[in-house]
């Protein structure tokens, strides 16, 4: 079994979801890159990261959601993550995709009184059950920032369990799980889960902002369910290294 078909068995028959290196960092550098001249010109300087991380630092959340948005032009951002996990991508889907139109860059601030992501599955948000999703910082994640999982046995005991209760994403999930352990991911590493799988974000100290950026992809063989083209385009990929 290949390393990539092993992570795939993990994401689907196991925990639920994965940390592994990026593929291929040459193509991943793009996003980093593209994400810099996006902020920089919006912000009247060209910096490097961290000093536009920490140049976010204190901007009201208005300003910080403006920017979310603006990046979502930068329309290239889901074919480049993709591309950068390819034979992963290619262990769980195949070649022949639907991927994410518009990736999402998310900004998060430090500080307990700022953004903070609900506990959720990506079943919530309409996507199919053959939708899997790549979360990958733009920077270490070194001072207890990003974002948590639970495997799937745990995530699935608690859905249970709300829906004995006649709730979806209920509080009593939220206080349970708010305190938990974010990862500690590398600039160069990616998480990859099913939609199945319980998550959210923590919070942290830190002088800079965390930033990611996150795709959603399937097989073109699938049903795309609630989701459709509007979300979703056809990808196909090609050159594959075997």
């Amino acid at each position: 079994m290949s390393y990539q078909e092993n992570i795939a068995r993990i994401i689907n028959h196991g925990p639920g979801y994965a940390v592994l290196p990026i593929q291929d960092m040459k193509i991943f550098e793009r996003l980093r890159a593209a994400f810099i001249d996006s902020i920089s010109e919006d912000l009247n300087q060209k910096e490097d990261l961290n000093k536009i991380r920490e140049s976010m630092i204190g901007m009201p959340k208005s300003e910080i959601n403006k920017i979310m948005l603006n990046l979502m032009t930068q329309h290239q951002a889901s074919e480049i993550l993709v591309k950068s996990c390819k034979n992963l991508v290619t262990a769980l889907s195949g070649s022949e995709l639907f991927i994410q139109r518009r990736a999402n860059f998310i900004i998060n601030i430090p500080g307990s009184d700022q953004r903070r992501q609900w506990p959720h599955y990506e079943l919530m948000s309409g996507v199919s059950p053959f939708t899997y999703v790549i979360w990958a910082p733009l920077h270490d994640l070194d001072d207890g920032g990003g974002i948590y999982y639970l495997d799937a046995s745990e995530s699935l005991a608690i859905m249970k369990a709300e829906d004995q209760k006649g709730l979806v994403n209920g509080p009593e999930m939220f206080d349970m799980l708010h305190n938990r352990v974010a990862l500690n991911l590398k600039y160069g590493e990616a998480v990859v889960f099913n939609p199945f799988i319980l998550h959210g974000n923590s919070n942290f100290e830190s002088k800079f902002a965390r930033i990611a950026c996150s795709v959603r992809f399937q097989s073109a063989l699938k049903p795309l369910m609630q989701k459709h083209t509007d979300y979703f385009r056809h990808y196909v990929i090609e050159n594959l290294e075997k």
